[in-house]
């Protein structure tokens, strides 16, 4: 496992539709780039959702010794970490200051990640600079999102969940799909007699 779960783009559990929008040349850059700024928040909500960050903000008011410590038992150590990191480098620990200086991390990083991923599996050159700009593009387009969900953990404050797909909006064929797939994998004693 990595030490980021964040930034780690090769990872088979991770930004799995970015790699398959990735490997598949029929997908334009704006798509993929789409994928990877939609899973990059979905991990970064979650990850906020069940660690929230005011904890460590907290220590870093207090002296040296509490703030390790803190950072040593948070759950999630790279988040602590970047937490600590961004309050150094801004010299405050004001949760909006903190939060931009984080967000500007996190987007930079993930940045470089996913640029050295996709020319490790691309050998399109052109293709490598469209998706490097439009990925760019996407991450700076959702920087403010990520801004106001890093300052809500700072602040203790909850993080919203994304509103899941009423059963009233799916479609039928999903619908039709997912009763399928349930049925294949059901025993052929456990499926109703006609």
């Amino acid at each position: 496992m990595a030490e980021n779960e964040i930034l780690d783009v090769g990872s088979p559990r991770r930004y799995r539709r970015w790699r398959q929008a990735l490997a598949d040349a029929g997908v334009n850059p704006s798509e993929t780039a789409d994928c990877l700024s939609a899973e990059f928040q979905t991990i970064l909500r979650n990850k906020l959702r069940r660690n929230p960050l005011y904890v460590v903000l907290n220590a870093c008011k207090s002296d040296r010794t509490a703030l390790k410590e803190v950072v040593a038992t948070f759950k999630d150590g790279a988040l602590a970490k970047l937490v600590e990191q961004s309050c150094a480098i801004t010299r405050s620990t004001d949760p909006p200051i903190v939060a931009r200086k984080m967000a500007d991390l996190l987007v930079d990083r993930l940045l470089d990640r996913a640029t050295c991923y996709s020319l490790k599996q691309n050998g399109d050159r052109a293709r490598f600079a469209a998706l490097e700009r439009a990925t760019a593009e996407k991450l700076e387009a959702c920087k403010p999102q990520v801004v106001s969900w890093l300052a809500a953990s700072l602040n203790d404050q909850r993080i919203p969940r994304v509103p899941r797909i009423s059963r009233e909006k799916q479609s039928a064929e999903s619908m039709l799909s997912k009763s399928l797939l349930r049925s294949e994998n059901k025993p052929p004693d456990a499926l109703p007699r006609a």
